[in-house]
């Protein structure tokens, strides 16, 4: 959010529309039904787990070849690129490579689309798909919702300035300084 920060002032204000007791501290974190209409803060959870996602591998069970003539022997470890598959024009449109909570959203009817777990493979689709996905997309906004409506959080350095490590999971280069303020005064 530090990068788009237009985002994070519509998510506050989705918060504070939906659940302003967090903001005074009447309420520690946000019930199940605050979770439900939360759309706007799901969608830019989405969108960074659609665009920061870990690699997917799985191991050959059998000699294969793949359309393109590619051997693939039994045992050989096949990792499927979250990254490139997040940002296919093809799959998410010209725009693929921006971060844009919006494409979420169904302009007519303000609800969250229906993106199928062969598109949007986070938690991957099928058979394997994560049975804990909508307990940690919950767990998630409910951690976002708290530290959003309790805190202003700034990187030190310029966000756009910050790289990362090529692995699977893209960690942040060298140490992340965050500069942390509060936005009210809440209960102990």
């Amino acid at each position: 959010m530090n990068r788009h920060s237009h985002v994070l002032c519509k998510v506050r204000d989705e918060l504070r529309c939906v659940a302003p007791e967090l903001f005074t501290g009447e309420l520690d974190t946000p019930t199940l039904e605050h979770l439900q209409q939360l759309t706007y803060l799901e969608a830019a959870l989405k969108e960074s787990l659609r665009l920061n996602s870990l690699a997917v591998y799985r191991l050959a069970n059998r000699d294969t070849t793949l359309s393109d003539g590619t051997f693939v022997p039994k045992g050989a470890r096949v990792v499927f690129s979250m990254y490139g598959s997040a940002r296919q024009p093809g799959v998410w449109g010209p725009d693929a490579a921006e971060y844009k909570p919006e494409r979420w959203i169904d302009a007519k009817t303000g609800k969250l689309k229906n993106i199928s777990s062969f598109q949007f493979v986070t938690f991957s689709a099928g058979p394997r798909q994560c049975i804990g996905m909508r307990l940690a997309m919950m767990e998630m906004m409910t951690v976002l919702a708290v530290v959003y409506s309790r805190f202003d959080l700034k990187t030190v350095e310029d966000a756009f300035d910050i790289t990362y490590d090529f692995s699977l999971v893209l960690p942040v280069k060298g140490p992340l300084a965050v500069r942390v303020h509060s936005l009210a005064a809440h209960k102990a």
